[in-house]
């Protein structure tokens, strides 16, 4: 029995805004939009794939269906195979159930592989034979299981370079890409910044329950000004972070100066001292604590760490999730 079906949460185009470099993708949505297709968006991290993937599902042939996220780079490959084939029980440590996977929840309707070129190459070959076939087996199951699933993909790295190394299958990513959408970043179309802040704003007012009216034209400058490497997501949390501050109805250029966006974007970093008794333990997730801070995403921190996205997830759920300030050996910031 198929599981009910997700609503989503619409309209979502105007969060993605309607600058002309948007309306090109927009468009080739509407063209696609009639036929059951597999979709790879390319783009840099925080430029709204996952709004995209969504409006794909939403405008397509599978809309009354399900949507299932999965971000490829969070779990371990076991997990993740888990999450993706489902498990019967006793098919590994911990699987005390059987579990559905995703692709057998989402029969019907759509899958978005986020983060898609961090899949192993065992991983993609399973992904690679359901594409092909639209059959699989649980894990530890003899039972095969045909589906109908669409599949949306995303990265922001360069695939071909990838089968270039060895680290992607050059027959997933031909299946993967029959149509193909790249993302403009956001320095790319900052026509939309303003469209963009007032979309923020709305759905901060919501969750806060206040009145902000909108930024300066100040503000609005600086914000037009700035070249935002961790795009939307980047402008997202300088918008309300700024709006934390806001001592009045409209916020100013002081509130975005008291929040995190003015030592982001004046350089004003500062470099982590430790205790001579501090643990390697501590220290590193001290580092890694600060450096997400700083960084518009966890992507762009893994990238500054020099770690993979996943062992930077890894890390976390070491440390049980998000992390909290460390009590342990506090570092202290020396300018």
């Amino acid at each position: 029995m198929k599981s009910p079906r997700v609503g989503l949460e619409l309209p979502v185009v105007p969060m993605l805004g309607t600058s002309k470099a948007m309306g090109q993708v927009l468009a080739t949505i509407e063209r696609i939009s009639r036929y059951r297709t597999n979709v790879l968006l390319l783009g840099e991290s925080g430029t709204g794939k996952d709004l995209l993937a969504r409006t794909l599902h939403a405008k397509g042939p599978r809309r009354g269906e399900r949507f299932e996220p999965q971000n490829c780079a969070t779990l371990s490959r076991e997990l993740l195979e888990s999450e993706l084939f489902g498990h019967e029980r006793g098919s590994f440590t911990g699987a005390h159930t059987q579990k559905a996977g995703l692709f057998e929840v989402a029969d019907g309707g759509t899958l978005f592989l986020d983060e898609i070129a961090e899949l192993d190459l065992a991983t993609q070959a399973k992904l690679l034979r359901v594409l092909e076939h639209n059959r699989f087996r649980r894990l530890g199951g003899t039972t095969v299981l045909s589906v109908d699933v669409g599949i949306i993909a995303a990265t922001n790295q360069s695939l071909p370079e990838l089968i270039e190394a060895g680290r992607f299958r050059d027959d997933l990513y031909y299946r993967l890409k029959v149509v193909t959408l790249r993302v403009p970043p956001l320095r790319e179309r900052k026509d939309d910044i303003p469209q963009l802040v007032d979309a923020f704003l709305r759905d901060f007012n919501r969750r806060n329950r206040v009145a902000l009216t909108g930024i300066t034209p100040g503000l609005l400058s600086r914000f037009l000004r700035h070249e935002w490497p961790g795009n939307i997501r980047e402008l997202r949390n300088a918008v309300e972070s700024a709006a934390v501050m806001a001592e009045g109805r409209q916020i100013t250029e002081a509130d975005a100066e008291a929040s995190d966006f003015a030592d982001h974007h004046h350089g004003k970093r500062v470099a982590l001292q430790f205790p001579a008794t501090v643990t390697l333990e501590d220290a590193e997730r001290a580092l890694i604590e600060d450096r997400l801070r700083h960084s518009p995403s966890r992507e762009a921190a893994a990238k500054s760490l020099g770690i993979s996205l996943r062992t930077l997830y890894a890390r976390l759920q070491r440390w049980g999730g998000d992390l909290q300030p460390s009590h342990a050996a506090p570092a202290r910031a020396a300018s």
